[in-house]
Order: C-alpha cells, then structure tokens, then sequence
C-alpha cells in the first residue's frame, strides 16, 4: 500500500514539474519523463505480481467492453509505427510507398551517380527511423502513465489530490506568466523570451501552448467549483434571513476560494492573445452553462439541480470586466484585419494544403512519426524562410507522419474514448462525478478543438495533460456509490 502512494505521488510530481522546462520540448526533460514513467510502470508490475502471488486473486480492475474496442485502435497505431522502423526489401516498399522510395533513390544519386544500383536491399518506412523510434518511446511512455494515473486513482480523495495538483500548476502558470507579461521582463526564469513580446506564455516558449495547457485546466477548475457548489441553488422556500446566513457557511467561504483558481486561469488564457485560446475560452463558458443546466447537471427532482450555469456566467464576467479594466488592446490587435489578412495568405491555411498533399503522397503508411520538418519541403509550393517543424494542426501531421491507417486509428481513439466518456457522464447523477467528469471531459474537448489550429499535442507537457484529463474521466466516471459513502 506505502508503494502505491509513493506511484501516485510520483505521478501528481511528475504533472506538477513536466510544463516547468519550457513545457519539457528539451531532449533532457523528455528523457527524465520517459525515464520516470517506465520506471515507475515496471514498480507497479512488480507490486501488482506480489499482490497477486500473495493473495492468489486477480487485484486488476474490471475492463468494460470499450477498452478492448480502445485497446485494439492503439494496437493499430503502434503496431504499424513499429513496421515503419523495420527494414524491408526494397522491391516491397518502392511498391506500397512511391514516394518514400523516390526519396531514398535521389539521395543515393545524390551521392553515387547510378542511382539505381545505390539504392540498398532493405528500406525503412521511416525517412528517419531515429527520429520516429524517439516519437514511439514518447507515444508508449504517455499510454504507460496514462494507464498508471487510472490505476492510481482509487478513491474520490485520491482524484481531488489530482485535481488541485493540475489547479495549482496552472494558477502557478497563469500569475508567473501574468507578472512577466505586466512586469515587462518577459523572461522564462533566466532566459528572455524574444518571440511572444506581449503576451502571457508562462515557462512555455509559444503563448498558443501556455493557452493551450490553460484551456485543459480551466473547465476542470470550473468542474470541481460545481462539484463543491451545490449549494449556491438554496432549497425552495428559505426566508430572506436564512439566505443571508448562508453567506456566513464556512463551506461556502470555501467555495469563494475555488473561485480563484478558475479567474485567474481565465486571466491567463486572455493575456496570452491567442485567438484559438480565447475562442476555447468562450467555447467552454457556452458548453459548461448549457450542461450544468437542470436538464444536464443533475435530477429534475434534485434541489440543487439548475443552479450552476449562473455561477460560471459570474465568473465569466468578473474574468471579462477585470481583462477589459487592465487593457484588451493587445489581444484585439490581434483579431485586426491586416493580422487576419496575413495569416489566411501565408499562415496556417497554406501549411495546411501543402500538409494534405503530402499525406496524400505518403497514403497509408506516413514518413514516419518525427519526420515532418524532412517530408514538408516535398510538398512546399513556394520556398519558405526556414525549416517548418510541425503542421500547426494535430491531425494532419499525425496523418503525414503515421500514414491514413494507424494515424486514423489514433485519431478515432480520442474521438470514440470522448464520445464513451461523454454516455457515461449523462448517465450518471452524483453531484461530484458530475461536476469533475464535465470538466475533465471539457477539458478534452478545448484541445481536440485547438488540435486543429497548432500542434499542442507535440509539447510533452500538454501531450501529458491531456492523456491524465482521459483517466481522470474515465476513473471518475466509473467509480461507484460507496467510494462516496466511505469518504
């Protein structure tokens, strides 16, 4: 038992720390989560097989039918990534990859002038096998956490130590990122940060990740607030005396607190002046009103049941009146015609076509995960000013890198994962699995929208978040009456 606490302690650490250097994007920090996380998966192994050789039962928890359904998608995905990374005749891929065989036969006549008997016997699918057996390590070590957060995460206790690991890393994030911008030094500890002049970016180098890694945290914020505000709807027929009073409830002094997290999460997200952020924020004020509404949050019969969605409508607007008392200039620059202008003619809708004609050059079997900076240029159609590392939208480039089949099958996975997710929570009616399962699940749903605008899911820290939001969901989701009962 002291083991498993020690695993979930690591856990909430690793959450904690992984956004600190630069959101993890450095080759160290990747190495030391990798590191961690296998080695904490290979404790958990050890401990579950003592458990099970102790008392002679199966401690493992029960598999709905949806995992396996999950199970066999990621099975795809990582099944094919592997393929790409083993060498095949060459014959084979020149046949079910033109293009990747094209690539190999300029760059030996780039070298030995007869091309043809240059080219080698075996061929990866991968331009950069390296490359891509560094993204698989990445992808394996996300799963393996993901799958220890979920097993870590027995009691409704255990999911709030969670829950205010993620609200206190990101109202660190939100201030540290506030004072900086406001403070005029603009600096990431000890480095000056010279590309985001202006904005909110926390320890991340890009605003678009700090808002994106924002924009997970404040709708669980918002979540866990309602979870602990049932109240805020008094019973029907309290006197204007007993209302008063219940201003005076130490509970509800509490919930005053929670209510800064979500305020100055929302600060943040503003002040980073990234359209897609603040659109997310906007999103998930509408979503979170209209499903913590009677008809959603709770029992027509309850006598909590739709008093919440005036309660995220007044934290919206104490976010809005205090953004537009300390200046929205900034941000409103960057919804100007010429800024909006530029962006359509040279900016991400570009990236975009050029990225869809290369998957279609790749089609089923991708460059290989990690390869898109040396696959882009093929599909360039005007010379850029420098190298292009991601496709600023998830979806294709996991598409261009894994090919249709295993990034499709990766793709359907956080779709089908939500959508079982989403049953789930209509079905249950616990105030608190209610309010955090929204907020986790809203969480998902800001980045499976900003995923179509940037590349949020290749910032480890991000990536990280947003896999935990999936067993944060799923355990809640599934916990039963008396895990309540017993708290």
């Amino acid at each position: 038992m002291k083991t498993n606490k020690v695993i979930f302690a690591l856990l909430c650490l690793t959450i904690f720390l992984i956004p600190l250097p630069y959101g993890s994007v450095e080759e160290w920090s990747i190495f030391i989560f990798e590191a961690v996380t296998f080695v904490l998966f290979a404790l958990h192994l050890i401990v579950e097989f003592r458990k099970k050789k102790g008392t002679g039962a199966d401690s493992s928890l029960p598999r709905p039918k949806s995992f396996y359904i999950l199970g066999a998608l990621l099975a795809v995905f990582f099944l094919f990534t592997m393929i790409q990374i083993v060498p095949l005749p060459t014959p084979f891929v020149k046949t079910i990859s033109p293009q990747t065989y094209d690539i190999y036969q300029t760059s030996a006549a780039a070298h030995i002038p007869d091309s043809v008997s240059s080219v080698p016997a075996s061929l990866t699918l991968s331009l950069a096998p390296n490359l891509t057996v560094s993204e698989l390590l990445k992808y394996l070590a996300y799963l393996l956490f993901a799958v220890l957060l979920f097993r870590h995460l027995r009691t409704p206790r255990d999911v709030e130590i969670l829950i205010w690991t993620l609200l206190i890393s990101a109202l660190f994030q939100s201030i540290y990122g506030i004072s900086e911008l406001f403070g005029g030094t603009g600096r990431i500890f000890s480095w000056k940060n010279e590309y985001y002049h202006g904005s909110a970016f926390g320890t991340f180098v890009n605003r678009d990740h700090f808002s994106g890694y924002l924009e997970m945290i404040f709708p669980l914020s918002i979540g866990y607030l309602l979870a602990k505000a049932r109240f805020f709807s008094p019973r029907p027929g309290l006197s204007i005396k007993e209302k008063i009073l219940r201003f005076g409830e130490e509970r509800l002094q509490k919930t005053f607190i929670l209510a800064i997290f979500p305020f100055f999460i929302g600060l943040g997200i503003i002040f980073s002046r990234c359209r897609t952020g603040v659109f997310i924020f906007l999103l998930t004020i509408f979503l979170m009103s209209v499903f913590s509404s009677q008809r959603f949050y709770s029992r027509p019969s309850s006598p909590h049941s739709g008093g919440s969605p005036w309660l995220i409508r007044l934290v919206f607007l104490v976010i809005g009146f205090t953004a537009a008392f300390i200046g929205l200039n900034p941000l409103i620059s960057r919804f100007t015609e010429n800024s909006l202008a530029f962006e359509f003619e040279k900016g991400r809708p570009f990236v975009y076509r050029n990225t869809v004609d290369l998957i279609a050059s790749f089609g089923l079997v991708g460059s290989g995960p990690g390869t898109f900076v040396y696959a882009y240029p093929i599909a360039e159609k005007v010379a850029g000013s420098g190298l292009l590392d991601h496709a600023h939208n998830d979806y294709l480039e996991i598409l261009s890198d894994s090919g249709i089949l295993a990034g499709g099958a990766l793709i359907l996975c956080a779709f089908l994962a939500f959508a079982i997710l989403f049953a789930r929570w209509l079905r249950r009616h616990d105030a608190f699995v209610r309010g955090v399962g929204l907020g986790a699940l809203t969480g998902i749903l800001a980045l499976l929208v900003h995923s179509l605008m940037d590349f949020n899911l290749r910032i480890p820290a991000n990536a990280l978040l947003f896999v935990s939001l999936y067993a944060l969901a799923f355990r809640v989701l599934s916990f039963k009456r008396r895990n309540f009962l017993a708290r």
